[in-house]
């Protein structure tokens, strides 16, 4: 036999009052992109979406996977980012956004890991390409074999740039985006500093290139990650930002945006930041479960303490947007048998967001709960016992 408390704690209620008060308006953009995604770095969790499943041209987004596999080489120990790199002359004839490598230069792997990131440099990836790989067509065929590899269902890639390839373009489905930025991020997390560089600039041959990503001086906090464009893809925009918690039942989290198919670079940087602004303005990360916080005290009035402290088994939090209604239902067993151990599991927690559960956990205590003495058991129940007397005696008075 169980007894349900349904219980809300009272710092959820008070989440619920305050944050459910807040609206905002719809994003509103689908008539300017072919596509969006608001999506929740640790979670993997889709907060916005529109479009996000078919595949489209991703011009210079291709780079994202081309710094993974180069990234790969590092790691493996196969080659270092202080590896020298020289510069033939297809390297040099590579069209489009560009470091200006000329023939007969080198420059380290580092240093055109910077120029792919921040200025989306073809000539700098092209040069990668045949570096790792020995040709263009064989480090295609790796990126091709890892997209395949973590599960990236709708990507294709034709070149290592993103380039057009006569009639057919790289293509990826937002999703896929979504996916792989998390992936990268989670491995090599070094990017975020290399997305951040402001510019690239080589005085001796009057060279300076601003980053592409028109977000990195308009919200502050954002960190990355890609730009891309051509005819066919349009304007696109991958944006991610670390986003600190505002309070104690606040999580620190990470979003990451995307815009895909813009018409301008005016429209990309407008409806990038949109995108993103709205998801910063409607979620938080709210904490729900603390391992080391307890959910309730309970009377056990058979222990020796008599007030227990009971305990979520482990960590829990949600994303949770304004208007959400987030909920902690508590059930504690009904037949406790005493002596417990620490760590000793004595009911559950259902935890809920608009009604519906979205996780449940063990309560357990963090302490030893013994049985209290024989001689406490026989004074209580001689208590108890008077009491109910008292109480039968002068409730007889009361009714004569």
């Amino acid at each position: 036999m169980r007894r349900k408390l349904d219980r809300i704690l009272f710092l959820f209620l008070l989440f619920t009052l305050t944050f459910s008060n807040i609206t905002f308006a719809a994003i509103g953009v689908e008539d300017e992109v072919s596509a969006y995604l608001i999506g929740d770095f640790e979670t993997g969790e889709i907060l916005e979406e529109y479009n996000i499943y078919k595949p489209v041209e991703i011009a210079s987004i291709t780079k994202l996977m081309s710094y993974l596999i180069v990234m790969e080489d590092v790691h493996k120990g196969i080659i270092s980012l202080e590896d020298m790199v020289y510069i033939d002359q297809d390297t040099a004839n590579i069209k489009g956004s560009s470091l200006e490598l000329q023939e007969g230069e080198s420059f380290t792997v580092e240093e055109l890991l910077k120029g792919v990131l921040v200025v989306s440099a073809n000539d700098a990836t092209y040069a990668l390409s045949k570096y790792i790989a020995g040709t263009e067509k064989s480090f295609v065929e790796r990126m091709n074999k890892k997209a395949k590899d973590i599960g990236l269902e709708t990507t294709v890639y034709f070149n290592s740039t993103g380039l057009p390839e006569g009639d057919v373009q790289n293509m990826m489905s937002p999703k896929d985006i979504f996916d792989l930025s998390r992936y990268i991020i989670n491995r090599y997390p070094e990017i975020l500093s290399i997305t951040t560089i402001p510019y690239i600039e080589v005085p001796s041959r009057n060279y300076r290139e601003e980053n592409t990503n028109p977000l990195l001086n308009e919200i502050k906090g954002v960190d990355g990650l890609k730009t891309g464009f051509t005819n066919k893809a349009g304007y696109c925009l991958v944006s991610t930002i670390e986003v600190n918690g505002e309070t104690t039942l606040d999580e620190d989290f990470r979003l990451i945006g995307i815009v895909m198919g813009t018409k301008s670079e005016e429209k990309r940087k407008e409806l990038g930041k949109a995108v993103l602004q709205y998801g910063l303005d409607n979620y938080s990360k709210k904490i729900l479960a603390n391992k080391n916080i307890p959910m309730d005290t309970i009377y056990i009035p058979k222990s020796k303490d008599k007030e227990i402290e009971v305990y979520p088994e482990r960590n829990f939090s949600t994303m949770a947007k304004s208007g959400d209604i987030l909920d902690v239902n508590i059930i504690i067993d009904e037949e406790i048998k005493l002596p417990l151990k620490e760590l000793d599991k004595i009911g559950k927690a259902f935890i809920l967001k608009n009604d519906k559960v979205i996780d449940e956990m063990d309560l357990v205590v963090h302490q030893d709960v013994k049985k209290e003495s024989l001689l406490k058991t026989i004074t209580r129940n001689i208590r108890e016992f008077l009491s109910f007397l008292f109480s039968k005696v002068t409730g007889d008075k009361w009714l004569g």
